[in-house]
Order: C-alpha cells, then sequence, then structure tokens
C-alpha cells in the first residue's frame, strides 16, 4: 500500500508543478501582482487617465485610489458597472469621483464608505447605484471579500477570523477552476495590453479609466454597430440574467442593512442620492414577467427616497423613461446619451 501510494505521488508530482505553474503565470485575477492596482490608482492620482487595464481587483484598487486622494471629493458614486459612466461633467462646481465596481453588492457600499472614513475622509453627497440584484440574497456576489475587512470594521464585527489575503492567493495556485482561467490567460499571452499605459487621450482602443474614476470603453465596444449591439442583447436574454436568477424572495435582511446604511449617511450629515440604470426594452420585458422581485426592489426604493426627501434618478422601466435600444451598449448598460439624459431629468 506504500509502495502504490509513493509511485501515487510520483505520478501525480508534475501535475501538481503544472497546475502551479500555470496558476502563478496566467494568474488571471493578478493574485501575484500584487502592486498593479496601486501602479492603476497612482496614475490616475498623478492627474493622467490611465488605458491598457484589464484583469484586476477593483475593489483593491479603489481601496488605493482613496488612500492616496489627498483631499476628499465633494460627490461620490458607490455603484456597479451600470454607474461607472458617470463623471465629473454632471457636477461642474463640486469635486467628484467614481468608485463604482463591477457588481457591487451593499457590502461593498459599505466597505467602500469605509474606507473612507478610516481616512476621515468623508464626502458631502454619494450617489447609490441601486442595480436589480441588490436586495437578491442568491445573486451570487462575493468579489466584495476583497475588502472584507472594512465591512466588518463598519459593523464593528472582529476581523481575526477572516482568512488572510495571502492564504486566499496561495489557496489558487491549486485551484482546478483558476487553472482553466490562467490557461486561458496564457493562451492570450500575457503581452503589453495588460500593461498600464499613462495618457491624456479620452478614447483609446481598450477601456479607459479617467481621473474622475469614471469608466470610457474600448474602440471596439463603444463604436459597435447597433446590429451588433441588438445581437449581444438577443444572446444575454438566452441566458441567465446577471444575478437575479433565483430572485425569489426579497431579502429582509439586506433590506434593513440597506436602510440602517443610508441612514447612518444622512446622520453623518451626508446627502443621499438614488440612481437606476434601466434594461433596454428587450431585456427589461422578460425581466418585468418573469423576475417580479426586481420591479418591487423599484418599488421599495422609490417608496424609501419619498418617505426620506431623497432625490432618485431612473428607473429600470426604459419605457418610463422614453428609452429605445439605441440607448443600450449592451443587454445591461446604458449608453452615455442614456446617463446624461437620466441626470438632466
Amino acid at each position: 500500500m506504500g509502495r502504490f501510494l509513493c509511485k501515487a505521488l510520483l505520478l501525480l508530482l508534475p501535475l501538481l508543478l503544472m497546475v502551479v505553474s500555470i496558476n502563478y503565470f496566467g494568474d488571471p485575477a493578478r493574485l501575484f501582482d500584487s502592486d498593479y492596482e496601486k501602479q492603476v490608482s497612482e496614475i490616475l492620482l498623478n492627474d493622467n487617465f490611465v488605458t491598457n487595464i484589464a484583469n484586476f481587483d477593483e475593489r483593491i484598487f479603489q481601496k488605493e485610489c482613496i488612500n492616496g486622494m489627498a483631499k476628499v471629493p465633494e460627490v461620490v458614486v458607490l455603484g456597479s458597472s451600470r454607474t461607472m459612466l458617470i463623471n465629473s461633467t454632471y457636477f461642474p462646481e463640486q469635486s467628484f469621483f467614481n468608485n463604482s465596481v463591477v457588481g457591487a453588492s451593499i457590502e461593498d457600499f459599505i466597505a467602500l464608505f469605509q474606507v473612507y472614513k478610516e481616512r476621515n475622509l468623508l464626502p458631502q453627497k454619494i450617489i447609490l447605484g441601486i442595480d436589480p440584484w441588490l436586495l437578491n440574497e442568491n445573486n451570487g456576489q462575493a468579489r466584495w471579500k476583497s475588502l472584507e475587512y472594512f465591512y466588518n470594521n463598519y459593523h464593528n464585527k472582529s476581523n481575526s477570523k477572516l482568512v488572510s489575503p495571502d492564504t486566499y492567493k496561495y489557496n489558487q495556485l491549486i485551484s482546478f477552476s483558476y487553472f482553466q482561467a490562467s490557461v486561458k490567460a496564457l493562451r492570450e499571452t500575457k503581452t503589453d495590453y495588460s500593461v498600464p499605459v499613462s495618457t491624456h487621450e479620452k478614447y483609446n482602443e481598450t477601456n479607459t479609466k479617467l481621473t474622475d474614476g469614471s469608466l470610457v470603453y474600448g474602440a471596439e465596444y463603444r463604436n459597435a454597430s447597433q446590429f451588433a449591439i441588438n445581437s449581444k442583447m438577443r444572446a444575454y436574454m438566452q441566458g441567465d440574467i446577471y444575478s437575479i436568477e433565483h430572485f425569489e424572495t426579497i431579502s429582509n435582511d439586506i433590506w434593513l442593512e440597506f436602510q440602517a446604511f443610508v441612514a447612518d449617511l444622512k446622520k453623518q450629515n451626508i446627502s443621499v442620492e438614488f440612481f437606476l440604470c434601466p434594461y433596454p426594452p428587450l431585456i427589461f420585458d422578460k425581466i418585468s414577467g418573469k423576475y417580479p422581485n426586481v420591479m418591487k426592489t423599484e418599488y421599495l426604493i422609490k417608496n424609501l427616497a419619498t418617505n426620506d426627501g431623497i432625490p432618485i434618478y431612473g428607473s429600470f422601466d426604459p419605457y418610463i423613461l422614453g428609452f429605445d435600444e439605441t440607448y443600450f451598449y449592451d443587454g445591461m448598460h446604458c449608453k452615455e446619451k442614456g446617463i446624461e439624459r437620466i441626470l438632466n431629468h
């Protein structure tokens, strides 16, 4: 039995070494390139745009931006990719920063606010991007755990039981799911594509972060034909709708936490506003019939806004806003003209 185990280990060892090597060098989430987020944030904080960025931890990037700020922005956006296009031009008389992260959840709002709080930098106004999955406890969003330390600090919870970032990172060296992503990353080759590039050009081949934290899409995405966009919408509708599958009930726990967070912001004399980005009509038609809790979420948010005197912009419903398919880049993201129309009305 012992000899069999030894032989098995000898056979498995090369395989294990291969997995570890590919996960280390492929590294699609840049777990072993710890300075990447800091590099990107320093370019922005030195008053330059940054392009050629890919596959980084947006939560850590936002933390680095906040920690590097010389002074607090008067207006801050906390939201998801659906609010990343909100920029400083809508607030010409005020300093502004967009801290939106992909797939934002209530935990992201709280954790990022806590980063500001621990630096003693409290904005005058916070715009919260309200997403359809906000009150869905089955939304599948776990990326906020990059900032779990700050989330726990906000709630005065102990951080002693947290898995350290290093423990999580090194566990990925033997992760099969990470291996699959690493193989893909190596296949695409790690060229200068992923090296952050400082620029003063707003429109570039790849996604660009502006000095106010907002996003400008890369050329291919930005210049897609309406035919290509409509194809994206149809493909989006065929699969699971992002983060609202299994939205079986409104989470009372999340709703109470959200209300408490808003009340806390107001208690600290921070003005709060809500921003709701719509779906394209084709997608909304499916959602309104199959996922009723999405519109129940909007109803609750609007009631809270009315009762607490909170300004609210937009809706998940494109028909209310008069938006057709030309206002969207894909199945869930508004174009700049849609953002502008929502904020101006």
